[in-house]
C-alpha cells in the first residue's frame, strides 16, 4: 500500500506539472504513454487469441501522434486535424488489409483487420485528447485539463469510498465484480461536486461545470468498466506493470479516456 500511495503521489505531481508545462514536454509523454497503452491492448489482444502487428499499431499511433502535435501548433488545428485522421485511418486500412489478407479468408483474419484499426482509436486518438484539452484556450487549456481529471479522481474516489462503505448491489458483476450501483452513484455525485468547485474558482458558469461534470463522471465510469471488458477476453488482473501498485498505464487512464473527448467538446462551448 505504502508503494501504492508514493508512486501515485510522484506519478501525480510529474503530470500536474507536464500539463501545466505543456509544449514538447508533455507531447512526448502523451506519446510515451500511448505506445505504452498501444502495446498493453496488443497483449490483452494477444492473450485473447486475436493475432496483431505490433510494429504496425506502433508506427500509426506514432505517426499520429507527431502530426497532431504538429498541427496543433498551426493557424487552424480543428480543420487540419481531421484531414490528418482521414489519411491515417484510410492508410492503415490499407495496408492492414494487405497484410492480413495473405492469411486467408477466415472470421479469425476478418477479427484482427478490425482489431488492428480499433487499436488506432483505442488507445490513440483518445489519447490526442490530452493535448487537444491543453491547447483548446491558450490561458485556460491547462485550466480545462486538470477540471477533467479533478472530476475523474473525484469520481475514482468517490465511488471507492462510497462503494466500500454501502456497496450492496453490483453494478456489473461479469465486468467487475467489486463495483457496485451505490459506489457508481457515489462516485459520479463527488466527481460532479469537485467539477463544480473547481469550475466555481475559476469563475466558469455553474450550469457548464454541472453538466459537463455530470457527463465527464458517467463517460469515465464506462471508460473504466470498457477496459475491464478488455481485461477479462484476455482473462488478465492489470493491463500492465507501468505505476507500483497502480497497474498499466490503461488501468490509470481508462477513465480519462472516455472522459476526456466530453470535456473537450463541451469546453468548445465554453470557448468558441
Amino acid at each position: 500500500m505504502k508503494i501504492r500511495i508514493l508512486s501515485g503521489i510522484i506519478g501525480g505531481i510529474l503530470f500536474l506539472f507536464l500539463m501545466i508545462q505543456g509544449g514538447f514536454l508533455l507531447s512526448l509523454a502523451i506519446g510515451f504513454l500511448s505506445l505504452l497503452a498501444t502495446r498493453e491492448i496488443w497483449k490483452i489482444m494477444d492473450q485473447a487469441g486475436v493475432r496483431l502487428s505490433l510494429p504496425l499499431a506502433f508506427f500509426f499511433n506514432l505517426v499520429l501522434m507527431i502530426g497532431e502535435t504538429i498541427l496543433w501548433s498551426a493557424d487552424s488545428p480543428r480543420l487540419s486535424s481531421g484531414s490528418l485522421w482521414g489519411l491515417t485511418f484510410i492508410t492503415l486500412l490499407f495496408i492492414s488489409f494487405l497484410s492480413f489478407s495473405r492469411k486467408g479468408i477466415t472470421q479469425g483474419v476478418f477479427v484482427s483487420l478490425l482489431a488492428q484499426i480499433f487499436v488506432l482509436l483505442y488507445p490513440g486518438l483518445l489519447f490526442t485528447y490530452i493535448f487537444h484539452l491543453r491547447n483548446l484556450a491558450p490561458k485556460a487549456g491547462w485550466q480545462l485539463l486538470l477540471f477533467a481529471f479533478v472530476v475523474i479522481w473525484g469520481t475514482d474516489t468517490g465511488a471507492y469510498f462510497i462503494g466500500s462503505a454501502f456497496g450492496r448491489n453490483h453494478l456489473a458483476p461479469k465486468l467487475s465484480p467489486n463495483k457496485t450501483v451505490e459506489g457508481a452513484v457515489g462516485g459520479l455525485l463527488v466527481g460532479t461536486l469537485a467539477g463544480v468547485f473547481y469550475g466555481s474558482v475559476l469563475q466558469w458558469p455553474f450550469l457548464w461545470s454541472l453538466g459537463t461534470g455530470v457527463l465527464a463522471s458517467f463517460a469515465g465510469q464506462v471508460g473504466d468498466l470498457f477496459e475491464s471488458f478488455l481485461k477479462r477476453l484476455a482473462g488478465v488482473k492489470d493491463s500492465g506493470h507501468f505505476l507500483p501498485g497502480h497497474g498499466g498505464v490503461l488501468d490509470r487512464f481508462d477513465s480519462a479516456l472516455f472522459a476526456l473527448p466530453v470535456v473537450y467538446y463541451l469546453a468548445l462551448l465554453l470557448f468558441y
